[in-house]
């Protein structure tokens, strides 16, 4: 008897199963509740593939270990000559052969595109009917592009979601250049198909580092080096408690090593760039949607040539004076035909150590403030003072316990969140529970709505969930070590 009812009830489910798959793909209306979710991925999210499918196909970006290994092995006696002779010529020369050698494959032309039709992106993820409650659908792209050309693909995927699932609007995840992307998309293709959008570590606003580099504002020093690699050495145990002071020692050996190191790019600059990095980066349309508004003009001026970039030019003017200068413009708009929105800003992480000021609160590489469109956010490690008042008096408190942030002067203060000590794109389960309650919440939320997630939160590494932050954790970067206790640990 048990037998008979298991195969009935296999029946049963198999024709529920079938019917409603059937439904959906005839275009019958999904009442299941569960908005399908597009996680919107950021830069480099999938390795650029070379002959994809052939006996030669190859990873170009990230570059597979052989072809690394042969071009490190070729550069050791020009590094070896910088150290000893200071050849700085040799080694410039070297390090554009070294590049263009590992990445020329992936290069595109003076306007944008690329100059080889072999290469494609590796993860493609097809879509599907699945929309079961906090899964999600990644859209990856080939990140040289011209946003507006990977938000016509984004428009082609979210069309695709919605008739395979029989949802008329998705919620997006936009992650890092995802925001880029979605912020592109909302510009074209308006927001009717979109239910809510999480701007997660988001370059919607642009990013100091390329600012920087695209205007060749290039500085390394031990502080900032040091600072950067405490990021990773990361939680409150001993042993990475004792990291964190052994680290501190290297300031002496590290101030010669980046002193050298700067003196080096200093002289080398303009032969790296010319050799190398505009031909690396400066042609692909879709990088240049990191440079902020504000360096946008004298990076033009910097990296590209008016003749020879023309084209270029027009694609990158189109997002730069069309786009991130009408975010709020365009949100607006969304937002008051009900869209719902959250945008998730992390800090207390050291930013990439290569510019002239990167003494800022950062998520490891981009800077808060501009996760958060217009934080007023302290110095790395530091506070705003302590008769600091909140510059905008709006009735609600927006100033941190530890004295690092002001969230009132954000675009949105009531629906932005910040997270202390979150990595860029570091999510923690605790983190993606967060984002899931608030794309399946049928309402807007706000940073009042839900008193487990406040505007301030900490990301517990150890129990891997976001705490409120408070006084008793929000000081994170504790040195304080008992070395004799821990050699005795040790010994047990």
């Amino acid at each position: 008897m048990k037998k008979i009812i298991a195969v009935i009830l296999s029946a049963v489910i198999m024709f529920s199963v079938g019917t409603a798959a059937y439904a959906v793909n005839n275009g019958d209306e999904c009442n299941c509740g569960n908005v399908p979710v597009v996680f919107v991925t950021g830069f480099a999210a999938t390795p650029l593939i070379a002959d994809k499918g052939l006996e030669t196909e190859r990873s170009l970006f990230g570059p597979e270990a052989g072809p690394l290994i042969v071009g490190i092995v070729k550069l050791l006696p020009a590094i070896i000559s910088l150290v000893f002779c200071g050849n700085e010529d040799y080694f410039a020369t070297a390090v554009c052969d070294f590049a263009n050698d590992l990445f020329g494959e992936m290069y595109c032309d003076d306007s944008g595109n690329p100059v080889y039709d072999n290469i494609s992106t590796e993860d493609w993820e097809e879509p599907t009917a699945d929309h079961e409650k906090n899964t999600q659908h990644k859209f990856y792209y080939d990140w040289r592009k011209d946003v507006f050309e990977i938000a016509a693909e984004l428009n082609d995927y979210i069309e695709q979601i919605k008739t395979l699932t029989g949802h008329s609007k998705v919620a997006l995840r936009a992650e890092s250049m995802g925001g880029a992307v979605t912020m592109t998309y909302l510009k074209v293709y308006g927001h009717d198909s979109i239910d809510s959008v999480v701007m997660q570590s988001s370059a919607f606003n642009g990013i100091t580092l390329m600012g920087d580099i695209f205007t060749g504002d290039l500085k390394i020093d031990s502080e900032s080096v040091l600072n950067y690699i405490k990021n990773f050495v990361v939680g409150d145990t001993q042993m990475m408690i004792l990291a964190r002071v052994l680290i501190s020692y290297c300031d002496i050996l590290m101030n010669s090593i980046a002193n050298f190191v700067d003196g080096t790019l200093n002289d080398t600059k303009e032969q790296l760039f010319d050799g190398a990095i505009r031909d690396m980066i400066g042609n692909f349309a879709g990088i240049w949607a990191f440079v902020p508004l504000e360096s946008y003009e004298e990076a033009k001026e910097f990296m590209l040539d008016e003749t020879e970039n023309a084209e270029l030019i027009k694609k990158i003017d189109r997002y730069h004076y069309g786009v991130m200068d009408k975010t709020e413009e365009i949100l607006d708009s969304a937002m008051a035909d009900g869209m719902k929105l959250a945008i998730i800003s992390n800090y207390g992480k050291a930013g990439v150590p290569v510019g002239t000021d990167v003494n800022f609160q950062s998520d490891f590489l981009i800077d808060t403030a501009r996760t958060s469109h217009g934080a007023t956010c302290s110095e790395l490690y530091s506070t705003l003072g302590d008769g600091y008042v909140q510059a905008v008096q709006d009735g609600h408190n927006h100033l941190s316990c530890d004295g690092q942030i002001d969230a009132s002067t954000c675009l949105y203060p009531e629906q932005t969140w910040f997270i202390k000590d979150m990595l860029h794109t570091g999510y923690t389960a605790g983190y993606d529970e967060f984002v899931y309650q608030f794309i399946y919440d049928d309402d807007q939320q706000t940073v009042w709505s839900n008193p487990d997630y406040p505007q301030f939160l900490y990301n517990n590494v150890e129990s891997e969930t976001l705490d409120a932050l408070t006084t008793e954790n929000c000081d994170t970067r504790s040195e304080d070590f008992d070395l004799i206790e821990f050699i005795g640990s040790l010994v047990k």
